[in-house]
């Protein structure tokens, strides 16, 4: 199995998709969608060697994106694991390993979930909307309000937003308690990294562009047959192996910087029971051994001979990460963009995985 945490940069050649993590996805026109479903299957015969189509021509545009999204790399080790129990709560063993793993290609039932209202909706847009974000301060005080919406209207789509306020929180109060050798710098990283998560929150709420990453966080989160920490552990995944790169690329860090970076990492852990008691306030979902795990590395390897487990632990993703943005300087973009892409999806088949047999 290729490892979340040590993928090399060679390695990164032989798992490339189609759009650069940092890049977002369009609909095609509906003239479109058959070459497009034609297309996401192809690839995924060629990736896995299978000759069986995995779409058909009138499939759901948005699972055809995500599997051009995946990279070859976690199409193959998706197509080639077994587990005994049925996974996500499925009532049926007999699913496609894409629907099993991947959440791609199943039939999603949201009626267990309350959405949000057309008023509220709005509301959610213009506190989202990444052109008007200032500062940390307003970045603070924005995610501070949209979780508040969500502790009213609890849709599924808002759960990282109760983690996200702990975390800008108390960075935030790290700069004001002058914990850092550059505060400036980190006061831009909170607000560039802030920037991203507002962008996709905002694309999803107003059917405009989102990263692939973001898009599976949107689409799972409203699928009842998927584990609520899975959810979150996307989410989680989703801004630290793709967003943290990409922020730290905004603000022009540097090897000066990686000391206060890792102390921002390890202010962020303080937070950690707010993160579990607001989930389970709000959502009704226990994610202690989400958490647990992804923060403390609390897991065993449930999964036998592969590591997926132990791999998905909190500071290795961060470490990872700053690496990731470092590389931007040094290797073809491209390159990057392959690692991080092939990374991010090893995590999330991990928290499927994780979620099939229970331990999350």
């Amino acid at each position: 199995m290729c490892s979340m945490l040590r993928l090399t940069l060679p390695f990164a050649l032989s798992c490339i998709g189609i759009v650069a993590c940092d890049g977002v996805t369009t609909l095609p026109p509906s003239g479109a969608q058959s070459a497009l479903c034609q297309e996401a299957s192809t690839y995924v015969m060629e990736c896995t060697g299978s000759t069986v189509p995995v779409l058909g021509a009138a499939c759901d545009t948005a699972d055809a994106e995500l599997l051009l999204e995946t990279p070859c790399a976690v199409l193959q080790e998706a197509s080639g694991l077994y587990l005994g129990q049925k996974a996500d709560g499925s009532s049926s063993g007999d699913v496609s390993y894409m629907c099993r793993w991947l959440g791609i290609g199943c039939p999603i039932d949201d009626s267990c979930f309350p959405t949000i209202s057309e008023e509220t909706r709005q509301e959610l847009i213009t506190l989202s909307d990444p052109e008007t974000l200032t500062d940390e301060y307003d970045a603070r005080d924005r995610i501070e309000a949209i979780a508040k919406v969500f502790e009213v209207e609890p849709d599924p789509i808002g759960m990282f937003s109760m983690v996200y306020r702990h975390i800008t929180n108390n960075a935030v109060q790290s700069v004001e308690d002058g914990m850092y050798v550059h505060p400036e710098w980190t006061r831009h990283l909170i607000t560039a990294f802030a920037r991203r998560y507002m962008v996709n929150l905002h694309g999803h709420l107003t059917g405009d562009n989102m990263t692939p990453q973001w898009a599976k966080y949107y689409r799972l989160s409203r699928n009842c047959d998927v584990g609520r920490g899975r959810v979150l552990g996307v989410a989680i995944a989703t801004h630290l192996m793709v967003d943290l790169v990409y922020a730290l690329e905004d603000v022009e860090s540097i090897s000066k910087h990686e000391d206060d970076y890792i102390l921002f990492g390890e202010v962020s852990l303080w937070v950690f029971p707010n993160l579990v008691e607001d989930t389970l306030k709000f959502y009704d979902a226990d994610v202690s051994n989400l958490l647990k795990g992804f923060f403390f590395g609390d897991w065993v390897d449930a999964v036998k001979g592969t590591g997926t487990a132990t791999n998905f632990i909190y500071q290795s993703v961060r470490i990872n990460s700053w690496r990731n943005s470092q590389n931007l300087y040094a290797f073809p973009r491209w390159m990057v963009d392959a690692d991080v892409r092939t990374g991010w999806g090893m995590a999330e088949l991990g928290l499927a995985v994780l979620d099939g047999i229970g331990a999350l």
